[in-house]
């Protein structure tokens, strides 16, 4: 009986907070217009071919702003980045946007070393990862959210796009009905808001006074720190009630993964407790420990619900953020994901190592990286190399 009622219990936390999400869900934040409205400098980072990466960058160029530029952070020349950003560059003259190349070993967190090689000239530094992508009034949103007073930085909502394979419909699925909606639920029950660095904005002068990028150089984390700096300033911290789509288009499964251990691996450094709490989240994957346990048709059943229960929320949610669902083969995805990030979840609870962008770290606490020897298949490799090719 005490299974099946934590059972209960979760399904209707569960219940609760998507009402609360769909409620209070909404795609333009209040508040007056920014007038006269400033100058924008939005800083790209990119690593990689990442899917639509070309497409990506053009929704950038159909901005519909007076003031902006569009610095493209690229660390090495090798990067499959290079020539497309390149590319986009000539392509249109008529915007202010470079390629710029930036220092690898300028902090420990390889993005926040791009960041600290890109500066532009505008009053609002605006961060954009390299798989978003965004509609023509994304700078008026932001704009308008940054003009309320006493705001220092805003983030927005987003969500997962174009899936095609079974990794990147695991992905979206991810980003849809877990990850942006408790982003929302955090804001709305907590007075921490979540940042994330996908997409969000600050005044230059107000990061120049907290000690600028180089503050969160050697941390996971960079967006969510960010946020505690200034929200320790006293500045306002805003999650902008817009979306803005995150390509995820041909990922695989084990990439997905990988990077879902990764943020459990965050999620734990950052705030323990809550991540001890994680699989309460899910009652699909409590009604499958109830099952396993009680061997009933009561559980059973009660598993049968959870299942179904989540699956009709998770569509709902994604049609929510981002107009439409997932195509009819790939629903029964949910019951596999909620799988695979328990196990994602398990392996954050056993190692706190990572191998991000191609460097090796440990997450310590509050998301601080140290560098890691690297693992024992890519040193048995390049050992092998050595001794086939010397």
């Amino acid at each position: 009986m005490v299974v099946l009622a934590t059972t209960a219990v979760v399904l209707a936390f569960y219940l609760s907070l998507q009402f609360v999400f769909v409620l209070s869900y909404g795609r333009r934040p209040p508040g007056a217009r920014a007038s006269p409205l400033p100058r924008v400098t939005i800083l790209k980072p990119l690593a990689g071919n990442d899917d639509g990466l070309e497409d990506n960058l053009e929704s950038f160029a159909q901005l519909d702003y007076p003031s902006f530029e569009l610095l493209l952070g690229v660390a090495h020349d090798s990067d499959p980045a290079l020539p497309i950003a390149q590319a986009f560059v000539r392509r249109h003259p008529e915007m202010e946007a470079r390629v710029v190349r930036t220092n690898p070993a300028a902090a420990s967190n390889p993005k926040v070393a791009q960041l600290l090689g890109m500066t532009g000239t505008g009053e609002v530094l605006l961060i954009s990862d390299s798989n978003v992508r965004v509609a023509p009034d994304y700078l008026r949103v932001v704009a308008q959210g940054l003009s309320e007073p006493g705001v220092g930085l805003v983030t927005t909502l987003f969500a997962g796009t174009g899936e095609e394979t079974m990794g990147a419909a695991l992905e979206n699925l991810q980003l849809g009905t877990m990850t942006t909606p408790g982003l929302l639920a955090v804001d709305l029950l907590s007075s921490r808001p979540l940042t994330v660095g996908k997409s969000m904005a600050m005044w230059r002068g107000d990061l120049e006074r907290l000690g600028g990028f180089g503050r969160v150089g050697d941390v996971l984390a960079e967006d969510y720190v960010l946020g505690g700096l200034f929200q320790e300033a006293g500045l306002g911290v805003r999650v902008l009630r817009y979306v803005v789509e995150n390509r995820n288009v041909a990922c695989s499964v084990a990439r997905t993964l990988e990077r879902h251990a990764r943020w459990a691996k965050m999620r734990r450094a950052l705030v323990p407790a809550a991540f001890l709490a994680e699989p309460l989240m899910s009652p699909l994957l409590v009604a499958t420990v109830g099952a396993i346990l009680l061997r009933s048709k009561v559980a059973f059943g009660a598993w049968v619900l959870c299942a179904a229960v989540q699956t009709v929320a998770a569509m709902l949610d994604l049609r929510l953020l981002r107009g439409r669902s997932l195509a009819w083969y790939w629903v029964p995805l949910e019951i596999v994901r909620t799988y695979l990030i328990a196990w994602c979840w398990l392996c954050a609870c056993v190692s706190r190592r990572i191998d991000w962008r191609g460097h090796p770290f440990l997450i310590l606490k509050g998301t601080r990286l140290v560098p890691a020897r690297p693992s024992l298949r890519p040193r048995a490799r390049a050992l092998a190399q050595r001794l086939l090719f010397r």
